[in-house]
């Protein structure tokens, strides 16, 4: 017989920091932390009710995977330079078109609707936050609606590594007006069946952001 390694407790630590990498993660593109906020260890521990073994695991990964990055006695949203925000547009670009390319002629457009009124309510206000969760959301609908999960985890990767930003641009009521009424103009195209028209307003929206980070103070 052969016999079964018995590692309960380092599988469970295992899944725990899976969780907390989960937690992390899903609070970052939720717009919770900001380019000027500190996410330490301890702060977590008492927050999750863990110990710091998980925490510390899963903040490797975030920094390994660039989505977040060690300052002092913490970590925090990497500010990349302005060769890597162009690259990393440009990558976006890519990606991000060929996900509209691969959306079925006829989708079910309910969560992508659904997100799309959640960004409207979300214009108004003096905090971003309510916005970003819910352009998360719209990204994490479209996304959804393309059956290659190679690319659309690649898309996510690169999203993730410019959640920094989006708290500053998303800071002024006109700029998320603006991609409010682009993806509501998306949802209206996909539920016609109109993948191009879907697509080029889509597009369009992230050359708008594009011009609104080269605006930005990066370092070079």
């Amino acid at each position: 017989m052969i016999p079964t390694p018995a590692k309960p407790r380092i599988l469970r630590r295992a899944r725990l920091s899976d969780q907390v990498f989960d937690w992390v993660l899903e609070a970052i593109r939720s717009g919770d932390y900001g380019p000027d906020d500190l996410i330490t260890e301890p702060a977590l521990a008492t927050a999750l009710e863990t110990s710091r073994t998980p925490i510390r695991e899963a903040l490797f990964r975030l920094v390994g995977n660039g989505i977040l990055t060690e300052r002092g006695r913490g970590y925090c949203l990497p500010l990349l330079s302005r060769d890597e925000v162009a690259h990393m547009f440009h990558t976006r670009l890519l990606l991000e078109a060929d996900i509209l390319r691969q959306i079925p002629d006829a989708p079910d457009v309910t969560a992508l609707r659904a997100a799309s009124e959640a960004e409207k309510a979300a214009i108004r206000g003096d905090a971003p936050r309510d916005f970003i969760a819910a352009n998360t959301a719209f990204r994490r609908a479209l996304f959804d609606l393309c059956a290659n999960r190679f690319l659309t985890e690649i898309a996510d990767h690169c999203n993730d590594r410019m959640q920094a930003y989006r708290s500053v641009t998303l800071a002024e009521g006109a700029n998320r007006a603006a991609v409010a009424e682009d993806h509501a103009a998306v949802v209206a195209a996909l539920a016609r069946g109109d993948r191009d028209a879907a697509a080029a307003r889509y597009l369009a929206t992230l050359d708008r952001a594009q011009v609104a980070y080269k605006a930005m103070a990066l370092p070079r």
